[in-house]
């Protein structure tokens, strides 16, 4: 089911939010590339008022029953006339309301908001009474991180690359511990990367700062709040790889060129963000331990291991 592509009009003033230096244009270059493959969100039937970041630096609001059908329409640009001209578009968040009245009149109180107002809302991670969540993502107040790690280096790749295909990933926690395999051939740079960081012993004593439930766990900031990186980024290695739950990938800002050692594991299938970060690895081993992670758990230590047969 298809939400409205504009809401109902009401007859009270706009609420006033408290606008924040987060107003700046986002520039075309910062837009994700298109999803190519979504599936409705599991156990998401409540109606979800949704935003997407524009290639013209608008924030386009609608709302839909079914997120992920609808995001897709619009990638497809088949949405609605304001995304069709603006392609390519990335859903930036939503928040879920009770009802389909609920979803129309809060879509039309945000869409009444100055673009820094929205973004103040979407900030603050709370609209009009509602929890919003972003999509996962590295705050944009990073300039660069730490300078503690470099990116792989071409006589260090091969041997980085051949631990990632030989080698799991072992996160420990206080809840227990996750294996992960991770992907060299879909993402080599990101899988080279990730083993240099973990080598490095980068992870170890690091938090899940960000806990989504039903969504994602993401950890890997040294800062512990989401605006902390390496020191470098590494360009986008998008591909076909759904995520589907335990699916490991890395965070970025709104660049696709980004990301760097923040990570994310899904809770659950979210094919909605399919074709917009990169996957490079999956969760093999100790889903009860994904389960039971919370915000500000810590990895006591990130290994990597021979892989068993």
């Amino acid at each position: 089911m298809r939400g409205s592509g504009a809401g109902e009009a009401e007859g009270a003033a706009a609420v006033a939010v408290t606008a924040t230096a987060a107003a700046k244009a986002i520039d075309r270059a910062s837009i994700s590339q298109t999803c190519t493959s979504l599936r409705q969100i599991p156990q998401h039937g409540d109606p979800v008022v949704y935003v997407l970041e524009c290639a013209d630096g608008a924030l386009y609001t609608g709302w839909s029953n079914d997120l992920a059908r609808r995001v897709r329409a619009h990638l497809r640009g088949r949405g609605a006339k304001a995304t069709r001209r603006a392609l390519p578009v990335r859903l930036h968040a939503w928040w879920r309301v009770e009802s389909a009245s609920g979803a129309r009149s809060t879509e039309a109180r945000f869409k009444r908001l100055s673009r820094a107002e929205k973004l103040a809302v979407l900030q603050a991670a709370e609209a009009f009474g509602y929890r919003v969540i972003e999509t996962p993502a590295v705050s944009r107040a990073v300039q660069g991180g730490i300078s503690m790690a470099t990116p792989p280096q071409a006589e260090e790749r091969d041997a980085l690359l051949e631990t990632a295909r030989t080698h799991v990933v072992r996160i420990s926690t206080p809840k227990g511990e996750m294996r992960l395999s991770l992907n060299a051939d879909a993402a080599p740079n990101h899988a080279a990367a990730f083993v240099k960081l973990v080598q490095a012993g980068f992870y170890d004593g690091l938090t899940f700062h960000r806990v989504e439930p039903g969504f994602v766990i993401q950890g890997g900031c040294p800062d512990g709040d989401g605006t902390g990186g390496p020191g470098y980024r590494l360009k986008a290695e998008f591909s076909a790889l759904p995520h589907l739950r335990g699916t490991l990938a890395m965070a970025r800002s709104s660049h696709p060129d980004s990301a760097g050692s923040q990570f994310y594991i899904c809770l659950d299938d979210a094919r909605f963000l399919d074709g917009q970060y990169t996957v490079f690895g999956q969760l093999i081993d100790g889903f009860e331990t994904l389960d039971a992670i919370r915000r500000g758990d810590t990895m006591t230590s990130v290994t990597m291991e021979p892989r068993t047969p």
